[in-house]
């Protein structure tokens, strides 16, 4: 009884894998252009926001890593291709995320440094009163 039951997981475990390895192998012949698109949509918007003065490293290895998959297209070399745009979409929206970042942190410290002013000002005039 047990035997049977070893066996027929066994069958069910050679077909999934005979399925994943068949459907991957599908995914792997077609041209990542979904993913090449999502990927030049993040750079450009990487790009028109201020990663360029906060995460210029980030925002040209986005680049590299997009004209990498383009050329990888060029040669139908499509898991390169879908590597690389994976990549320069990770790239850029790390570079829009740390601009994003250091942008609060610049505002933070402007408004600490008012808020310090008008203290500064406060405790001033109350001395005068």
């Amino acid at each position: 009884m047990m035997v049977q039951r070893f066996q027929y997981v066994r069958w069910i475990g050679v077909g999934l894998i005979g399925c994943m390895l068949g459907l991957g192998g599908c995914s792997a012949g077609k041209a990542p252009t979904a993913t090449l698109a999502k990927a030049e949509l993040a750079v450009d918007q990487a790009s028109k926001s201020k990663a360029s003065e906060y995460a210029s490293l980030e925002l040209r290895t986005a680049r590299e890593h997009l004209e990498n998959a383009k050329q990888a297209m060029q040669q139908k070399n499509y898991e390169q291709a879908r590597r690389q745009a994976e990549k320069a979409l990770v790239s850029a929206q790390l570079a829009e995320t740390k601009a994003e970042a250091a942008s609060a942190r610049q505002t933070a410290e402007e408004l600490r440094k008012s808020i310090e002013s008008l203290r500064r000002e406060a405790g001033r005039s109350s001395m005068k009163n």
